[in-house]
């Protein structure tokens, strides 16, 4: 009898320590994604516009901020993410710890929209999009939002400026 309380309090010992262990991870975990702007600094916000649609986006200009884009997020709604580059170029993008489709824009440096891909997935990582555009922005919206808004290419982007 004596064993078996022993062995009774043991385990729940064990289920105590497994609990607290897990609650700890837990919250280590939601202050990483509540912090992720503290390692690369706050994202300014600017509105756009693309015909007659105004959106807001978060901007992505330096190497930090570029590198993470929406991977910390999980979702976007009716905004967006505009990657400004130095110099433009031929860049990627995949869908590496990305948690939801997206459209992706390419626009080059007259402000004018050069490629879209649609509806891209979570799960076509590590696949690359619009490595054959030669552009100095990139956007990020919402997946089927250029569809949504009847967004093309050609179409030209308005840049406002708002703090």
């Amino acid at each position: 009898m004596r064993f078996l309380i022993k062995n009774i309090k043991m385990k729940r010992k064990i289920i105590y320590i497994t609990i607290i262990i897990l609650i700890v991870l837990s919250i280590f975990y939601i202050q990483s994604k509540q912090n992720i702007e503290n390692i690369c600094g706050k994202y300014k916000q600017k509105e756009i516009q693309i015909n007659s649609n105004n959106i807001i986006v978060d901007i992505a200009d330096n190497d930090c901020k570029r590198e993470l884009g929406l991977s910390n997020k999980t979702s976007i709604d009716d905004k967006g993410m505009l990657f400004i580059f130095e110099n433009s170029g031929n860049y990627s993008f995949w869908m590496k710890y990305m948690n939801f489709p997206i459209d992706i824009l390419w626009i080059n440096d007259d402000f004018n929209i050069i490629g879209i891909e649609k509806n891209i997935a979570t799960s076509t990582y590590p696949e690359t999009f619009g490595g054959e555009y030669f552009s100095k922005y990139i956007l990020e919206l919402p997946a089927g939002f250029s569809d949504k808004n009847n967004i093309k290419v050609g179409d030209k982007i308005i840049y406002k400026k708002i703090n």
